[in-house]
């Protein structure tokens, strides 16, 4: 009879954990609301060099404080047997490109470096150039067409969108904010 029991207990918390557990996996095919975005322009001595652009999917804990719903546009080259949805991706990059060089938060790192050359020194110039912000999915296709004239497919978005930075320098920025308000309570004291 305890022997009973002790199985019976056993095989309802067994049960509890595969329910907890499905659950939670039940939640994963569920599409991402919050992406962080940032693009990246890299250039030496004043020549763009290469850009990227990284989306990452953002946390519950989300720092973004409002959102603004806007129509942006994005435009790209009309490529021989790209489907539309091809295209309305490639739009929507360059339209997503677009409002991060427009709204989203800039930042800029540089690095100059001197090297010996069997000509003398060189100096080069690098500089990165970074838009950060978030957007809270799905960017909704307003308009989209072909344009004969410019052998060019066009597409209209609404998106949600916050200038906001990107998740990795957050520890930094806690930590300089930390200080600034150190400093600010210690100064006035003295």
């Amino acid at each position: 009879m305890i022997k009973l029991k002790k199985i019976c207990f056993k095989s309802t918390i067994l049960i509890l954990i595969v329910l907890v557990y499905a659950s939670a996996d039940a939640g994963a095919g569920q599409e991402i609301e919050r992406y962080y975005i940032r693009y990246d322009i890299k250039s030496s001595n004043n020549r763009i060099v290469h850009s990227t652009i990284l989306m990452v999917p953002g946390d519950t804990d989300f720092r973004a404080e409002t959102y603004v719903i806007l129509r942006i546009k994005g435009q790209t080259t009309a490529v021989p047997g790209n489907s539309t949805e091809q295209s309305l991706t490639r739009a929507r990059e360059n339209a997503l490109k677009q409002l991060l060089e427009e709204r989203g938060l800039k930042s800029v790192s540089t690095k100059s470096t001197v090297s010996a050359t069997p000509a003398g020194q060189a100096a080069t110039m690098d500089t990165v150039i970074s838009y950060e912000g978030a957007f809270i999915s799905p960017i909704e296709v307003v308009e989209q067409g072909y344009d004969f004239q410019t052998q060019s497919f066009t597409a209209v978005f609404l998106v949600r969108f916050s200038p906001v930075s990107f998740p990795d320098r957050w520890k930094w920025l806690r930590f300089k904010t930390r200080m600034k308000s150190f400093f600010q309570d210690v100064i006035p004291s003295l």
